[in-house]
């Protein structure tokens, strides 16, 4: 069982590793590796920002993962990551998006969440479906997969 919480300031060590994580930055975005000083200005902005609703993804207590939403009138674009290994591969983005997807519906009001998956990305593409999102779309060189989920 997982819950969506605020981050706190001790997350930030673990969140730095993972955008750091090559591999796991691969599976979501292209990788560029980022210094403490531009993590930790990220950190403090998109905490604070009106536009972003950020969540730590915990499992037990502990920090698994993050999702968030970036919020744009009556729709936003969803992002997660399940930074700990150990969380991959067990259906804790599922609940987690569908957690997410209860407070943009419901706390926020919102009545369209979209994202981007790389169409190479069948494990997430699935786990997004099983969340309701269907496709809408792909890049022009088809590499990514637009997909949307309406209240």
């Amino acid at each position: 069982m997982i819950v969506l919480e605020p981050l706190r300031d001790e997350d930030s060590d673990a969140l730095f590793a993972w955008i750091n994580d090559r591999e796991l930055v691969e599976l979501s975005a292209a990788f560029a590796p980022v210094s403490r000083a531009e993590h930790d200005a990220w950190f403090a902005s998109v905490r604070s920002r009106e536009d972003v609703a950020v969540f730590a993804i915990r499992e037990a207590g502990r920090l698994v993962g993050t999702c968030q939403l970036l919020v744009d009138g009556d729709e936003a674009e969803l992002r997660i990551r399940i930074g700990a290994a150990d969380a991959r591969d067990r259906g804790l983005g599922t609940q987690a998006v569908g957690l997410l997807l209860d407070h943009a519906f419901g706390a926020l009001g919102l009545r369209r969440v979209w994202l981007q998956v790389f169409a190479h990305n069948a494990r997430a593409i699935r786990a997004y479906e099983k969340a309701g999102f269907a496709r809408c779309g792909a890049t022009s060189a088809g590499a990514t997969v637009l997909m949307e989920r309406r209240r």
